[in-house]
């Protein structure tokens, strides 16, 4: 399914991202106005990678906006080359995983922080007004199985430290097809001062927006892979603060969710967790 967005919200990624002081991190750019039909480079850049031993994880995509190309410009870590991706597979599916193994022993292998680790090379196929994530994630449903992983050396005499995706810094790259998302307001959301309370909620949630002026306001709720698990629709609201509830069904299971609110052509975005 093509996710048809315009999202106004800046360095939307960022409000996904977990960020632990110290531990490694993985990012990818944020890239505005793709041509349908061009070609898109999405660089993997690490920060706080020290004494690392190896990593695995998957990155995913909506193969409805991106076709998967290749991955080149290796060179940091010793040993990673192409045979450490599955790209066989990973031309129709929407992810690709990433299996490296470096030096066991004491110290690991450290790169400088925004050391480019690879390289993906995509085509983009999606429509205008379509978008993407690419996610570092993991599959735990397929085989083989591939979970985040990241093993750090601590000690001199080979102790390891294993830390899953909760314990790294992650910054996903995002692909606007045909538009651009505004980068001078980070925290604004077009205006209408989106706010989610609680969050992360277990059970209902109260969602607080503002309008400068009457507007239909839609209410959706996507998953992690961009499906939409629910669609409010479109209601007329006057000028001003309004408030709306979002019952624990709207959910079907736990996990992160993203909340998008379109009040005629702006759209905010937020991260939500459900639990």
């Amino acid at each position: 399914m093509i996710f048809r967005l315009r999202i106004a919200l800046a360095v939307l990624w960022l409000s996904c991202a977990v960020s632990l002081s110290a531990q490694v991190g993985f990012s990818m750019p944020f890239v505005n106005d793709a041509a349908p039909g061009s070609n898109k480079n999405m660089t993997v850049q690490v920060t706080n990678f020290d004494s690392i031993a190896s990593m695995q994880y998957v990155i995913r995509w909506n193969p409805a906006v991106l076709k998967f190309l290749t991955i080149d410009n290796f060179g940091v870590l010793p040993g990673l080359d192409i045979l450490d991706f599955n790209v066989q597979n990973a031309v129709d599916s929407g992810f690709i995983r990433v299996v490296w193994e470096g030096p066991n022993s004491f110290p690991g292998v450290s790169v400088p922080d925004s050391s480019t680790i690879f390289r993906i090379r995509f085509n983009v196929i999606g429509a205008a007004n379509s978008s993407t994530f690419i996610r570092f994630t993991e599959i735990n449903y397929s085989f083989p199985t591939t979970d985040f992983e990241v093993v750090k050396v601590v000690s001199p005499n080979g102790a390891l430290d294993d830390f899953d995706e909760h314990e790294c810094s992650l910054t996903d790259g995002f692909i606007a097809v045909g538009y651009s998302v505004a980068t001078s307001e980070a925290t604004d959301d077009a205006g209408m001062n989106l706010a989610v309370s609680p969050n992360p909620f277990t059970s209902d949630t109260k969602v607080e927006f503002s309008l400068e002026q009457p507007e239909d306001v839609q209410i959706t709720v996507a998953d992690a892979t961009h499906r939409v698990v629910f669609q409010q629709a479109a209601q007329h609201f006057p000028t001003g603060k309004h408030q709306i509830t979002l019952e624990k069904a709207c959910f079907p299971a736990k996990g992160a969710y993203f909340l998008l609110v379109r009040a005629g052509s702006k759209i905010s975005v937020r991260s939500i967790i459900c639990y």
